[in-house]
């Protein structure tokens, strides 16, 4: 009988995250290329069960008695954990082969050692990765963070890359459509959860030196309420008009690649990044990108990104200035596609299978 798969998709809440969008396309890609060979079962949020949000497949949800039943028989021979947060299940609490997918250590960057959010995150993370059997990150500079912080040995973390959204919207649906909201003005465009890590406040002190307007869509949440704040202050302390800087929060998929496609570039200064999809969805656009040097950025941005080396924002707005001008005259574009190639949900999916494959041989 063919061996029987458990997928957790445990960010599929709310579709402004990148770990919603990994587990969507991930998903779909391994059932497409499947083809019946693996039992595939996706352990989804309880109000997504009837939605087949990846296709058709087999649909578990938490249950007390699932809860108890997978902790003492193993029903599946393998469970990949897609991220390293587990909510619906957790990796001591069921039994099998287990794949941990790690897609950064952000939480050592961002909360100081002694803090309860660090403490919390150490302790779990500690946890998951002595249950798994296989782990495997998103990234080389992941991968390395995470031998490095938990002494394990860098040869046995798989490094599987994402792939990036290619939308299949058509263009000219994009083109007619109205966003939520719609800027009078040329603009630049960034996106992400509303938090620290994210580093939006560096960007209207940048601001202040350039004469376009700036939107910034992504989550808030209770947590981010404070960095809300910090930034519309940043604003203020710079003399930036709020009618210049737009956060605008979640946005749908057809706004967000209205935006992509109709600004004048994307800005990204984010200072912990396991990936950085948003990177690639730009380079889709063609659009002038420009990216902080920190965390696994440059690995992904390559040679087609611009990078700002400060955050003092008159060098930031230079950065700006100069990658504009040159962008025109040079093979950024040409980059930027050979890098958006180089990243595919298709071999994304056909390593984690193959992966599945090893994993089930031993």
């Amino acid at each position: 009988m063919a061996s029987k798969i458990l997928l957790t998709a445990d960010q599929m809440a709310t579709s402004s995250t990148g770990l919603y969008h990994f587990t969507l396309e991930l998903a779909r890609e391994i059932i497409t290329q499947n083809s019946g060979h693996y039992r595939l079962n996706f352990l989804v949020p309880s109000h997504l069960k009837d939605d087949h949000i990846f296709g058709k497949a087999t649909y578990r949800t938490r249950s007390v008695f699932n809860k108890t039943f997978w902790k003492f028989y193993s029903e599946f021979d393998l469970i990949h954990f897609t991220q390293q947060h587990p909510t619906l299940i957790k990796p001591t609490k069921i039994k099998g082969k287990k794949i941990l997918t790690i897609h950064d250590l952000n939480y050592i960057y961002e909360y100081p050692a002694n803090s309860e959010e660090y403490k919390n995150f150490e302790y779990n993370l500690s946890k998951w990765v002595e249950a798994a059997d296989h782990l495997t990150a998103i990234s080389q500079y992941a991968a390395h963070d995470i031998a490095r912080h938990f002494n394990y040995p860098i040869q046995d973390i798989k490094v599987i890359y994402n792939g990036v959204n290619i939308p299949n919207i058509p263009t000219e649906q994009i083109d007619t459509h109205t966003p939520k909201y719609r800027p009078a003005r040329p603009f630049l465009f960034t996106i992400g959860t509303v938090v620290s890590k994210k580093n939006f406040h560096v960007l209207p002190g940048m601001m202040h030196y350039l004469d376009f307007d700036l939107v910034i869509a992504g989550r808030l949440d209770e947590s981010g309420k404070d960095y809300y704040q910090r930034i519309l202050d940043e604003c203020q302390e710079h003399g930036i008009s709020p009618d210049r800087i737009h956060l605008i929060g979640e946005v749908s998929e057809l706004d967000k690649h209205w935006y992509y496609k109709h600004c004048t570039a994307f800005v990204f200064p984010s200072i912990a990044e396991g990936f950085g999809l948003p990177v690639l969805e730009a380079y889709y656009y063609h659009k002038p990108t420009f990216l902080s040097n920190h965390t696994a950025l440059p690995e992904i941005g390559g040679e087609a990104a611009y990078y700002f080396t400060s955050f003092e924002p008159e060098e930031m707005a230079e950065v700006v200035k100069k990658g504009l001008s040159d962008f025109p005259h040079s093979d950024k574009v040409k980059l930027a596609q050979e890098r958006v190639e180089l990243f595919s949900w298709k071999k994304s999916a056909a390593d984690y299978l193959s992966l599945y494959k090893e994993i089930l041989k031993k």
